[in-house]
């Protein structure tokens, strides 16, 4: 095998750029994802067969494979200040009330 030279320009010193899976990776990824593809008819039959000795390991393999079609959720965490302005009703009489509450009922 080649060993590496100081100042030898076919050496990439800037690396593979973030987010950018090795080849080895790429190629994985791709076969299974063709596998799944071409398998999707086969998956409904494999999971009933599993089901029948152990329906549980077949929930577990619907989660599982469920993963790689849709996407997990993250939580979100929501501050909100809300803020109400106070309503003075001392300046309604009661049958005043009763007539905007039977207003809204209709």
């Amino acid at each position: 095998m080649g060993e590496f030279k100081g100042g030898d320009e076919n050496i990439n010193r800037a690396g593979r750029k973030k987010g950018v899976p090795n080849k080895s990776t790429k190629e994985i990824r791709d076969a299974f994802q063709m596998f799944v593809e071409n398998n999707v008819e086969n998956f409904e039959d494999w999971i009933m067969r599993v089901a029948e000795k152990n329906p549980a390991k077949a929930i577990e393999l619907v989660k599982d494979v469920g993963e790689y079609i849709l996407p997990k959720l993250s939580r979100t965490e929501v501050k909100a200040e809300i803020k109400t302005d106070e309503i003075d009703l001392s300046q309604y009489t009661t049958k005043d009330l009763e007539d905007s509450i039977e207003d809204s009922e209709e």
